[in-house]
């Protein structure tokens, strides 16, 4: 059964989840040299450096702006998360390249415009050459046959990077297509975790408003289906038939559910860990 561990402590690998200011300077005016002493060299003007750009910003304003939806429109939950670190050392993401698998219909649905002349999201987009040319994913472990359930408030990808379509093999010979994703670190607000089916099932909670986060290695996550608000204004859902059309290295989904295959990398900590089996929820 997979576990996490409470804070602090390094997350068991069994655990699936286990297994997702800008510097500024200044110099002092010194002042006018006394009478008949030395004049001192005089000081150079105050340095300042301008503050980098924020990519998160910038992701929440582009999707607001494509959605139709201002950013004063955003909860203020929502809107803190263009300022958090951009992962755990709080360096600011690269940006990263448009996957190859990204297909011509998605560039049309970036460039089309709806009734009201707003341009919107591009929208996923079926990608049938991407789906035969995905090739079985190397240097990984079985993947269990069932997937795992995580269900998150607030969902937050930091370093993020979409690698395309991939497929997996589990223990008990399938062969599953997913979608592969790294990230440098993750948030989960109200982490809520469930494997298995059936009357009974694992179930991990956090404590209820907490944030559990995964830290220190890259996490490499092979997702059945990610769902849930994109930069908390757009409903989208992910699969290997509807794919990522864009690639961006910052991330968050309000209301997320992800059906996860695997998921290697990283040290879970969850507030107020709990963790039991019974009935679905």
């Amino acid at each position: 059964m997979p576990t996490a561990v409470p804070p602090a402590k390094a997350a068991n690998p069994l655990d699936p989840l286990g297994v997702g200011e800008a510097i500024t300077g200044f110099i002092g005016e010194l002042g006018k040299p006394l009478t008949g002493a030395t004049a001192a060299p005089t000081p150079s003007a105050p340095a300042t450096v301008a503050p980098a750009p924020d990519p998160a910003a910038a992701a929440i304003r582009d999707a607001a702006k494509t959605a139709g939806v201002t950013v004063s429109e955003l909860s203020e939950e929502v809107k803190g998360t263009a300022t958090a670190p951009k992962d755990e050392t709080g360096k600011a993401a690269k940006p990263k390249p448009k996957p190859e698998t990204a297909t011509e219909g998605a560039k049309d649905a970036k460039d089309a415009k709806d009734a009201d002349g707003k341009q919107p999201f591009p929208c996923p987009t079926y990608d049938a050459k991407a789906l035969a040319d995905a090739e079985l994913e190397q240097g990984i472990p079985l993947l269990p046959d069932e997937p795992w359930y995580l269900d998150s408030s607030l969902l937050t990808l930091y370093g993020l990077d979409y690698e395309g379509i991939v497929e997996v093999k589990t223990a008990g010979g399938k062969t599953k297509t997913v979608l592969k994703f790294t990230a440098d670190s993750l948030d989960i607000k109200d982490l809520y975790q469930t494997v298995g089916k059936g009357s009974q099932v694992a179930h991990l909670k956090s404590r209820s408003g907490s944030t559990s986060k995964i830290r220190g290695a890259k996490v490499t996550m092979y997702t059945e289906s990610l769902k849930g608000n994109l930069f908390g204004l757009i409903p989208i859902e992910f699969t290997p038939k509807s794919p990522p059309p864009l690639n961006v290295p910052f991330a968050f989904f309000t209301n997320a559910k992800v059906v996860q295959a695997g998921q290697f990398g990283g040290t879970l900590t969850v507030p107020g860990l709990k963790n039991y089996i019974g009935p679905a929820e």
